[in-house]
């Protein structure tokens, strides 16, 4: 029995599949491509199976990890990755498949590309104002509902802005581990406050994970 590591991207309509359904999806997905999977034992046997940094509902990747076991060690990542990519739905593509090589809890940081559309020029250049300030507010649910009151802008690794026409693109690295994780649309919250209505559009798409010293999580 040995770990694998299997890297891919979530894109188009299966952005609104959750991760609870994502899990499920995986399971299906590693039947059909008859990957010789490990299960964990006892009464209710289950896929072994860990996403690296969960994904929220609606947020799409470039870059997601999924390790899991495979009970042959006859059965090559060449052929894991054969058989992922022939039977994987479209809006998954599988992108590799390999030994891991860092442990999770050395994942630290996560890129996003948030974009927002708004037709009115001046709210686009409020928020790149408020993007750009010392103090960005916003709400995050923890357990038992427990609302605490978050500055983002101290959470931020790096951050860039561009202004483009109906469009404000911000490319941002937050926190996203074991340690901790900062959930992107959160920034959304901060911006209906800031625009006092919701945008016209805003889609979000993370570009790549990271470990603490800013090199690929691979």
């Amino acid at each position: 029995m040995r770990n694998v590591r299997i890297y891919y991207a979530k894109r188009g309509r299966m952005k609104y599949v959750s991760h609870l359904d994502m899990n499920r999806y995986v399971a299906r997905l590693m039947k059909v491509a008859g990957i010789p999977a490990w299960y964990t034992e006892g009464f209710n046997q289950h896929l072994y199976v860990t996403f690296a940094l969960p994904l929220s509902l609606g947020v799409t990747t470039d870059y997601d990890i999924i390790d899991m076991k495979i009970v042959d060690d006859s059965f090559t990542n060449q052929m894991v990755l054969d058989a992922l990519r022939e039977k994987a739905t479209e809006g998954i593509e599988i992108l590799n498949v390999s030994e891991p090589w860092m442990k999770v809890p050395e994942l630290k940081y996560a890129s996003y590309t948030i974009v927002y559309k708004d037709s009115d020029e001046k709210l686009l250049a409020s928020l790149e104002k408020l993007l750009k300030g010392n103090y960005i507010p916003a709400e995050k649910k923890g357990k038992k509902n427990k609302i605490t009151l978050l500055n983002l802008a101290e959470k931020i690794k790096s951050i860039e802005t561009e202004r483009r026409q109906g469009d404000l693109v911000v490319k941002v690295v937050l926190p996203g581990g074991n340690t901790e994780t900062i959930n992107p649309a959160l920034f959304l919250q901060s911006f209906i406050s800031a625009g006092n209505r919701k945008p016209e559009v805003v889609t979000i798409n993370r570009d790549m994970l990271f470990n603490d010293r800013m090199e690929k999580f691979e």
